[in-house]
């Protein structure tokens, strides 16, 4: 991948778990990589594409993440755990969930980043129901409802937890809440 490319992605994905999508702009990127917006724009000709490629980035790099740790050894709520642990460290980063935040924006996304963005939670919340699918079979987790269900409300949960914490709390309040919300789930 071209260096200016990757740097203008990271300096965007930076960006808009910091301050927000609508708030992040090719000037605060051009600044940042120390370019004009012209080269962003030979890049992405519209916001719309960076979005696109921040959100295929985010597909790949976390849905690794979370898929060595869902298939990695150990019990589903110690897999929990370990999933929450990577939410409490982009908290202590200062940084929200890319996911999220691009969601709060939901109605300002054209169409195919919308689409993009549905995949990739898709592509997330399947990760997780194989986490509550080991521990419904392993009898160490107990919930109402589908795998799939469980993993929706965890992540959803994640989600918001993160962004709340952010302004109340931080990091600790984020582990605290976590931690009740996998005791929950405890069989």
């Amino acid at each position: 991948m071209n260096d200016t490319r990757n740097k203008i992605l990271e300096v965007a994905d930076d960006l808009v778990q910091r301050v927000g999508l609508n708030a992040m702009s090719y000037k605060h990127i051009s600044d940042a990589v120390g370019i004009r917006k012209a080269s962003i724009h030979h890049h992405f000709p519209k916001k719309e594409d960076l979005v696109d490629e921040l959100l295929k980035r985010c597909e790949v790099s976390y849905g690794y993440r979370y898929r060595q740790i869902a298939d990695g050894k150990g019990t589903a709520p110690e897999k929990l755990r370990r999933l929450s642990a990577v939410f409490g460290e982009g908290l202590s980063n200062k940084k929200l969930c890319l996911v999220g935040s691009i969601c709060s924006n939901n109605n300002t996304l054209h169409d195919t980043s919308s689409h993009i963005l549905q995949n990739t939670i898709k592509n997330t919340m399947s990760i997780f129901a194989g986490v509550f699918k080991q521990g419904r079979l392993e009898q160490s987790l107990n919930f109402e409802g589908s795998d799939e269900e469980a993993a929706f409300a965890f992540f959803s949960f994640l989600v918001g937890a993160q962004t709340i914490s952010r302004s109340f709390g931080g990091t600790e309040k984020f582990l605290e809440a976590t931690e009740v919300v996998i005791s929950s789930f405890r069989a």
